[in-house]
């Protein structure tokens, strides 16, 4: 796919490289939700992009200022994450393994982070996946956990926004008892 470039912030205008089995996030849809965040977090903090593929997400919240981390398995799409990592300069961290782990580890690590997003590939169960990191406990309390995912899909739960054939629901996660 050509044409995936980081839409604001220091490296605005970067081309990425984006690995065949990767679907990025649509231009309408990220610029959608860096507002949306924008209107919450007038300072930037810690933000987890899980399921990264290119990086256009989680490289996007980097330009932005935000501390990323970026978590993909998949071995020719962490070769171009690290690539366009160094491309645009941008602080962000790769962690090269499968995000149940990643969430396991960070989770007893006692990681949290204040915005996690992910959009993982639709072959698998949305939903499942979904309630793993909300169940996983590294967004701090009032932080946001966001899923992208297909339109046609509700979740019970959160603040749906529709862009085209693809949405992202935000679910802000609740103060600890």
């Amino acid at each position: 796919m050509a044409g995936v470039r980081i839409l604001g912030g220091r490296a605005k205008g970067r081309r990425l490289l984006v690995p065949a089995s990767a679907r990025p996030s649509p231009v309408r849809l990220r610029k959608a939700l860096f507002d949306f965040l924008r209107s919450r977090y007038p300072v930037p903090g810690r933000f987890l992009d899980l399921y990264a593929g290119s990086g256009a997400v989680g490289l996007e919240a980097a330009s932005e200022g935000w501390d990323a981390t970026l978590v993909e398995r998949d071995p020719q799409a962490v070769r171009l994450l690290k690539a366009n990592v160094q491309a645009t300069r941008l602080p962000a961290r790769v962690a090269p393994v499968p995000v149940e782990r990643f969430l396991a580890e960070a989770a007893a690590g006692g990681e949290r982070w204040d915005v996690a997003f992910m959009a993982p590939p639709y072959p698998i169960d949305l939903l499942e996946a979904f309630g793993r990191l909300l169940g996983a406990g590294v967004v701090r309390p009032g932080g946001l956990a966001i899923l992208q995912h297909p339109a046609e899909l509700r979740l019970p739960l959160g603040e749906r926004r529709v862009y085209g054939k693809n949405a992202f629901t935000a679910v802000e996660v609740e103060e600890e008892a």
